[in-house]
């Protein structure tokens, strides 16, 4: 069986704790509102990691939320997606000025390094993913999904995966639980693939958006850095660091995404036999001796340790704070 699952529930505290019990549990990713003013608010996280990812379901009543700013900084999700099947009920909002409606079978998508509004309007139910960026934007070719409604065939074959793998996941060891990140992602660029000429264009303009696309783009290049992007984005080196500021710099983000890519290269089930220096440039690094204090320093393992380990610890530490977070609330 799996111990690492999370269960919170405003069943587990007294009624006049409820409102705030909850408001705390979902402070990582919204504030959380009731709809009105006589309505406490209810709701239940019960949630599992696979790999780099927390995968869950979850309730709530009449509820309103509203990822900030401020939000957006404490949280340090900023390199997460949140991916929801939803199962009953609905939820409608702005995501930076995408308006969308998700009604029972249709699956959403939220970058939470962005702000957006929503409304659940009654009692609702979802299936809940928790993803790094880098595996959702890989699997949708840089494209940013916020506020990405789909629907239909696509919508159906996904949420079909990820309530698959939430019944699942409790009869699995954390080894066998990881490997269905892989099969999460390969699903989830089926569905894209197959959505994609409906889905419409939304081009993202701004500085971050443009950085983040180059950034993939030319991930595996030892050139890549402040000078070279400032170059192709047409900005100044302050506006660069601006826009990262939150971040620590663009370095520092350029790096992350690097780290990210050897950990799920190091850590997927088909691993293939290649050593790490062929890695390391593959990814990005000057050298063997660079990307183990690189990744040493970010994971506080060795890439050998990671490689052999699997994916048995929750991989990415942005999900690990989180799951650390919500153990909290858990009874």
């Amino acid at each position: 069986m799996n111990s690492a699952r999370i269960r919170v529930s405003t069943r587990s505290v007294a009624p006049a704790d409820a409102d705030d019990f909850w408001r705390g549990a979902t402070r990582p990713f919204f504030v959380t509102e009731p709809v009105g003013a006589d309505t406490p608010l209810e709701g239940s996280i019960s949630a599992l990691p696979i790999g780099t990812s927390l995968i869950g379901e979850t309730t709530f009543n009449a509820q309103k939320y509203t990822r900030n700013k401020i939000v957006v900084a404490e949280s340090g999700l900023d390199d997460q997606y949140m991916i929801q099947v939803v199962l009953d009920g609905q939820v409608s909002g702005d995501a930076e000025g995408v308006d969308f409606v998700a009604r029972p079978g249709d699956v959403t998508f939220f970058d939470l390094g962005r702000t957006w509004t929503a409304e659940a309007e009654a009692t609702g139910r979802t299936i809940t993913l928790l993803a790094p960026r880098s595996l959702v934007e890989a699997e949708s070719k840089g494209r940013s999904l916020h506020g990405t409604v789909l629907r239909g065939v696509p919508a159906f074959v996904l949420a079909q995966c990820m309530q698959s793998v939430v019944l699942a996941l409790p009869h699995l060891d954390p080894d066998a639980a990881a490997g269905y990140e892989d099969v999460v992602a390969s699903l989830l660029r089926v569905s894209l693939g197959i959505a994609e000429p409906d889905l419409l264009p939304r081009p993202d303009h701004s500085l971050r958006d443009r950085a983040y696309a180059y950034i993939a783009e030319h991930l595996s290049e030892t050139w890549l850095g402040p000078t070279t992007m400032c170059a192709a984005l047409s900005v100044s080196r302050a506006q660069l660091y601006r826009a990262f500021a939150s971040d620590g710099g663009i370095a520092l983000v350029i790096r992350r995404k690097r780290l990210e890519l050897v950990y799920r290269e190091l850590t997927r089930a088909a691993m293939p036999n290649e050593t790490m220096e062929a890695l390391a440039q593959r990814c990005g690094f000057t050298s063997k001796s660079q990307l183990v204090r690189a990744f040493k320093d970010f994971y506080g393992m060795t890439p050998s340790q990671a490689r052999s380990d699997g994916r048995r610890t929750i991989g990415d530490p942005s999900i690990a704070r989180l799951h650390r977070r919500l153990q909290f609330f858990s009874p």
